[in-house]
């Protein structure tokens, strides 16, 4: 049985919003999503590959929706966000300042 995970502290739930103001961060911080569209199809193929490679290198897993070329993520563990969900939210946001091409996040 894998351990639980303690949720964010009331002080690092306080920093999400202003951290990532992209993503929309559930009222009672039990999750966090962003959708993100690309000019291309395989684009959008290639960033979920980048991120599910990561994934699993730190072997927890975003909720990854691809349709054509939108990408929706959800972030959450257990109904809550923890750790390892912003360590995901931090390195969506190095794939996306990094150049990806023709991504832009949806309103």
């Amino acid at each position: 049985m894998p351990k639980l995970l303690k949720p964010l502290s009331k002080k690092d739930q306080a920093k999400l919003v202003t951290r990532f103001p992209q993503w929309k961060i559930a009222p009672d911080f039990s999750k966090a999503t962003l959708t993100v569209v690309f000019t291309r199809h395989v684009d959008a193929i290639a960033f979920v590959a980048r991120l599910g490679i990561f994934a699993e290198v730190h072997q927890h897993h975003p909720k990854m929706m691809l349709t054509r070329a939108k990408i929706k993520l959800t972030v959450s563990t257990d109904r809550q966000l923890t750790a390892p969900d912003l360590l995901i939210m931090k390195h969506v946001a190095e794939l996306l300042t990094g150049g990806d091409k023709g991504a832009t996040v949806a309103p």
